[in-house]
């Protein structure tokens, strides 16, 4: 077999569809944990001003935070839930993978298009809301179907160093991002927002070509070399 012995990242970096995924993976991380500090920034200075108003019901700073994600959460957990008992084994069977993939970065796309010009707690919450319930439902589920191709020492080595490597980079990424933007930029949510559509339409572009190469895989019957 092709490659056996070969170490994790080795096998990674010489398939070109290995090499694509790993960078999907990096980039959805990134883009999705930027988003939780636009988030996180949102909803304390939401917090501040609602206490200052005097209408936080009583709650303090730390209460309010505490109750928005309390409830942020069982939305999206909810949400989640729904999409994979009803919704996404239909799009995969239906729409097929080559569209499934394209579905999270267009939503992304969208939503942080539209909290960089509104970049208010309500906006901020609900572009959240959808970019997480599709992530753990549909997306989870398609990057899973991504290594169906792929030989036995791709799956179990290359994988595990997508899952792990690739995608803590995606948090680094995002920490130095987030670093030099509020320590040397003066960026807000709005910026923020802004960099994360650029990341998607990075992103994007490799989604097309990541189903492109999985359709010709499963069609061909052979293992991305």
């Amino acid at each position: 077999e092709e490659g056996k012995g070969a170490g994790a990242f080795s096998l990674v970096f010489r398939s070109r569809y290995l090499l694509l995924i790993a960078l999907l993976v990096l980039l959805m991380n990134w883009v999705n944990t930027t988003g939780e500090y636009i988030l996180g920034s949102v909803v304390e200075d939401a917090a501040r001003e609602a206490v200052a108003r005097g209408a936080a019901e009583g709650q303090s700073v730390g209460q309010y935070i505490g109750s928005f994600y309390s409830d942020f959460f069982a939305v999206v957990n909810v949400a989640g839930l729904l999409l994979q008992l009803f919704v996404v084994s239909r799009i995969v069977k239906y729409l097929g993978i080559r569209v499934a993939i394209m579905i999270l970065p267009l939503i992304s796309l969208g939503a942080y298009g539209l909290l960089a010009f509104f970049p208010v707690l309500g906006v901020v919450r609900w572009a959240k809301t959808a970019e997480n319930a599709i992530d753990y439902s549909l997306m989870s589920t398609v990057r899973q179907m991504l290594f169906l191709p792929m030989t036995r020492e791709q799956k179990y080595k290359a994988k595990q160093a997508i899952d792990a490597f690739f995608w803590r980079a995606g948090d680094v990424l995002s920490a130095l991002v987030v670093w030099l933007g509020t320590t040397w930029l003066a960026m807000g949510a709005s910026d923020f927002a802004k960099f994360n559509n650029l990341l998607e339409l990075i992103w994007l572009g490799i989604s097309v070509w990541i189903g492109r190469e999985y359709t010709r895989l499963v069609r061909s019957g052979q293992p991305p070399v």
